[in-house]
């Protein structure tokens, strides 16, 4: 499978050595190291991968990037001060981020007060200097927020947004017994409609990701196919790009059988469009990957 990149994945350490947060999916003691997804990557025949950090502290991230320069591209999470909610310049803040580490898209989960809007969000500046300077949006964002991502792709017509997960919008998370996240009802119809509006926005892109948390079924979750098929069939593969979500489902179903996610919900690919998903998108979204594989 030369030429695949994963998407969208996550290593971290110990709360012990990263003072990172603590939940139920990544307590203190919990570990991904980056080598870990290397080999299972490497077994797999993955040739990179898009990490995300878990929170603010992104020193894990930052440092799998520099150790495996050619293997991995990172997006980091927003602070207050990069959403312009502390008082300091949100625009300094972030080229001050940019300076430390070679972030390459920024992910939030809030864009602005939903009662307002988005013209109004604090956040702005950063999101025009973003949309300015080709950085994607990393968007994870809460059903109330949505109607701000709809108003700002109106706004800022050259913003890349990247949708996590089949554009579900979190809500009620619980963690299994295998230490996964899992979701009720991810994917309401008019939740799938707004989504397929969104694909009017031309620089609008969908991760195929997160299906182990959304289905109720094991893999490949065909329940989730007709809405795959539906999003595929708006986007167009050139704006879809495949993920893992490393680690929580890495042992199961496992990340070899999560590899082959694409092929089972979109059959219907030419070799070139499955190219475009499985990696294509990726190295295009992340120049620093595309180096690498030039």
């Amino acid at each position: 499978m030369s030429g695949v990149v994963d998407g969208h994945a996550h290593v971290f350490r110990s709360a012990a050595v990263s003072p990172r947060g603590v939940d139920e999916l990544a307590p203190a003691d919990r570990e991904a190291p980056a080598e870990d997804l290397l080999a299972r990557m490497d077994a797999a025949g993955v040739d990179a991968a898009v990490l995300v950090a878990l929170d603010a502290v992104d020193d894990d991230v930052a440092d799998a990037l520099d150790r495996f320069p050619t293997r991995f591209a990172g997006v980091a999470v927003a602070t207050g001060a990069e959403l312009g909610t502390t008082g300091a310049d949100p625009v300094a803040a972030l080229r001050r981020r940019r300076e430390r580490w070679d972030l390459g898209a920024l992910r939030t989960g809030w864009l602005g007060d939903p009662s307002r809007p988005v013209a109004d969000s604090p956040a702005l500046p950063v999101l025009r200097l973003m949309a300015e300077e080709g950085l994607p949006l990393w968007s994870y964002l809460p059903p109330p927020q949505l109607p701000l991502l709809e108003e700002l792709v109106r706004l800022l017509p050259d913003l890349v947004v990247v949708l996590n997960h089949l554009g579900f919008c979190p809500h009620d998370m619980w963690v299994d017994e295998h230490r996964r996240p899992r979701f009720d009802d991810p994917l309401p119809e008019p939740l799938v409609q707004r989504l397929l509006r969104l694909a009017d926005a031309p620089r609008v892109h969908v991760l195929v990701s997160g299906q182990y948390a959304l289905s109720a079924e094991e893999p490949p979750y065909a329940d989730l196919f007709p809405v795959t098929r539906r999003l595929a069939a708006a986007y167009g593969a050139d704006r879809l790009l495949w993920g893992s979500d490393h680690p929580w489902p890495s042992d199961v179903p496992g990340y070899d059988t999560l590899v082959g996610i694409v092929a089972s919900a979109l059959p219907g690919l030419t070799g070139r469009e499955a190219a475009r998903v499985t990696g294509g998108t990726a190295r295009s979204l992340f120049p620093r990957l595309a180096a690498a594989a030039a």
